[in-house]
């Protein structure tokens, strides 16, 4: 199954307690995948929030800097090889990733790729 989705990139310092900050914030709205990327300067963390207007407007009122990409949410079977074929099609397609993550459980069936 394949869902286009919004994703928010918010870069927070990187130190102890800021990424719960941030999640205080939208504590309310379901999140359907998170993921972070830090080093030494910083972090950035992806998020794609179920209700991505809720969601930009508690990042505004905030006063959070962010961007927003469309991203594409889709099942793969949960098997070796399984994303191969999806980035097979995808390079088929001449579809370019700019980066992925796995997200949800892994039930031995399906698996979720951001």
């Amino acid at each position: 199954m394949l869902k286009a989705r919004k994703q928010f990139s918010i870069y927070l310092p990187n130190k102890p307690g800021e990424l719960k900050k941030l999640l205080h914030k939208v504590k309310r709205l379901n999140l359907s995948a998170a993921a972070t990327f830090a080093n030494s300067d910083g972090a950035i963390m992806r998020l794609v929030p179920q209700d991505p207007g809720s969601f930009q407007n508690i990042l505004k009122q905030s006063g959070l800097s962010y961007t927003k990409q469309d991203v594409v949410m889709l099942t793969v079977k949960d098997q070796a090889g399984g994303l191969l074929q999806i980035l097979s099609k995808l390079q088929r397609a001449h579809i370019n990733i700019e980066g992925m993550y796995i997200v949800g459980e892994h039930d031995g069936i399906n698996a979720t790729c951001v």
